[in-house]
């Protein structure tokens, strides 16, 4: 007769004590899922496995992944009325129609790259689900891991115009709320001037009824999407990567929320073993296991990454519980068929894309320019080819004719090998680099883009007379797109929006065309178009770069790489709600 185990209390897979409601009080952790930790340094196994919760606070200004809303641009009111508030030229369909773009939070958790300096692990925790939810020791499973899973709406496609629309309207009722509520990301003297108006709007009494007034609304358009889902018969589907017959080519594939047989790609979860000699480790009595978050593959399912920036995924664990009927192989993973234990899904993430700004920021890098002065040197006493290793074979070569300073023609040849210096490739990247920016921006109105670029020493000059005028506006609480009169000491009796508008103007179009060596006509003919609120966050953007010290030795820390470095607080068993 073949023996029967003996019966066995169910397993509950849920995340770290200390990411409890409160920490380590059994009640709070049956529902918690895995924990996704955050970290900045490439030695963060180690120092994860030496100290569990010191990992990174998520800042929702930049750890949640924002939606940009398009308002079509309003005409303002008094002495402005023909002028555009905006700076970005087009629609949200890349028309021309000149809009406001303002970012929405979609509560979405975004995960930047390892190329971001950003790294993070999904952390779990095995229990007994009985009561007091007691630890399950270690050796009574023989596999641990996790699965990557990819969310996806199924519908009808002659629904979907209706639910773009639905959304589009849900996320401007959400942008204008998070406006009141001064939760969408702004700069300091926009923020400071949005302050000023949610201030004017509380002191007048009209705050809370329009507050109210955007919650209804945002209620009823959230109802109408539902009524969507229930009379199309939208379902959410989870899916899975399955490998394919060949190596790195798979499929995301509908498949089981807590299947018994995996059929999915699988990432190990290892196990976190307390330091014998810390009794107070973070692991220790407990049966702890992480595993790091995939944030590339190699895989692809036909043509297209296994992973992308687009995609909302999700991670569900699981650990195998060993059969005793089996027996144990040290080599083998798993080394039964037992059961499969599963966890709840962590919260949803988004990839950050590979050139996300925030991200990029986080890796500074420094690129020093040839000398000239040093080449010309080494010019005179070269090694015929020492100093040429790039190689560059031309089947058909292309040889273009100029005539002065500008394109005359050109000719194909025949096959061509030739050889260049690095810098010089350097020198001439840069060169064009510093020609088409510049163009760029004013032929398509992309004036926003100067804020990516600024130069050690200045090369502008900014008004002092401009910040003040723009600094007597906001300290008296007026907002400077709207019809206004106030006196000012130091400008005679009166100030005017179309007064401010004019000064700024000519200003700001003065060092656009003396920064990037463009005609002044051209520069003032699209800055024109400009009501004051965007040409004052070009002005901020001039009086920042001015403010520099014009020692390019001493070249400022720009980018503080500790500045946003805040650590989860330390936890300890029974105590309150975290943060």
């Amino acid at each position: 007769m073949v023996s029967q185990p003996k019966p066995k209390h169910p397993w509950r897979l849920v995340g770290p004590w200390y990411r409890w409601p409160r920490a380590g009080v059994p009640s709070d952790g049956r529902s918690a899922p895995p924990a996704i930790q955050k970290f900045s340094s490439d030695d963060f196994v180690n120092e994860f496995i030496k100290e569990p919760q010191r990992s990174l606070k998520f800042d929702d200004d930049v750890d949640r992944v924002y939606a940009v809303q398009y308002e079509p641009a309003t005409l303002s009111t008094g002495p402005l009325k023909d002028k555009l508030v905006t700076l970005f030229p087009q629609d949200a369909n890349g028309k021309p129609n000149p809009s406001r773009t303002k970012l929405v939070s979609t509560q979405v958790r975004k995960l930047f790259l390892p190329t971001h300096s950003r790294h993070y692990l999904v952390v779990c925790e095995l229990h007994c689900d009985m009561p007091g939810l007691p630890s399950v020791r270690r050796a009574e499973t023989c596999q641990a891991g996790f699965v990557v899973r990819r969310k996806h709406l199924s519908y009808p496609e002659s629904a979907r115009p209706f639910a773009v629309n639905q959304i589009r309207e849900i996320v401007g009722l959400q942008a204008r709320l998070a406006e009141l509520d001064e939760s969408s990301p702004l700069r300091p003297r926009a923020a400071k001037r949005r302050q000023q108006r949610i201030a004017k709007m509380k002191d007048d009494g009209t705050f809370v009824a329009r507050r109210a007034e955007l919650v209804t609304a945002l209620g009823d358009a959230r109802r109408t999407l539902e009524q969507w889902k229930t009379d199309n018969g939208v379902r959410s589907i989870h899916q899975g990567w399955v490998p394919g017959e060949h190596e790195r080519i798979g499929a995301w594939q509908i498949v089981e929320d807590e299947p018994q047989t995996l059929t999915e790609a699988v990432y190990p979860l290892f196990p976190l073993v307390a330091d014998p000699n810390a009794p107070e480790h973070d692991a220790a009595g407990r049966t702890m296991f992480f595993g790091l978050i995939p944030a590339s593959s190699f895989d692809t399912d036909a043509g297209k990454s296994r992973y992308d920036d687009e995609s909302i995924y999700e991670i569900r664990c699981f650990v195998r519980r060993h059969d005793e009927r089996c027996p144990r192989k040290v080599d083998a993973v798993p080394d039964c068929c037992g059961e499969l234990v599963w966890s709840l899904a962590s919260e949803r993430y988004q990839l950050a894309a590979q050139f996300d700004v925030e991200g990029t920021a986080n890796r500074p890098i420094t690129i020093k320019m040839p000398n000239l002065a040093a080449l010309a040197a080494l010019a005179a006493k070269r090694p015929f080819g020492k100093f040429s290793p790039v190689k560059v074979i031309q089947p058909q070569s292309l040889k273009p004719k100029t005539d002065g300073t500008s394109l005359s023609g050109g000719a194909m040849g025949g096959v061509e090998i030739c050889f260049f210096s690095i810098p010089l490739i350097t020198i001439v990247a840069m060169f064009v680099l510093n020609i088409f920016l510049p163009i760029v921006v004013l032929v398509f109105g992309l004036w926003f883009l100067l804020a990516f670029k600024f130069c050690i020493p200045p090369s502008i000059a900014v008004d002092a007379g401009i910040q003040a005028e723009l600094d007597a506006v906001g300290a008296a609480g007026v907002d400077i797109d709207t019809g206004f009169s106030l006196a000012v000491d130091f400008q005679g009796p009166n100030l005017t929006t179309a007064q401010v508008n004019a000064d700024l103007s000519a200003q700001v179009s003065a060092d656009i065309a003396v920064t990037h060596q463009l005609p002044a006509g051209d520069v003032s003919a699209g800055i024109d178009d400009l009501a004051n609120s965007p040409l004052s966050d070009l002005n901020a953007i001039n009086v920042e770069t001015a403010s520099l010290p014009s020692d390019a030795a001493n070249d400022p820390p720009i980018v503080d790489l500790s500045a946003g470095l805040e650590y989860e607080d330390h936890r300890v068993v029974g105590e309150g709600a975290a943060a």
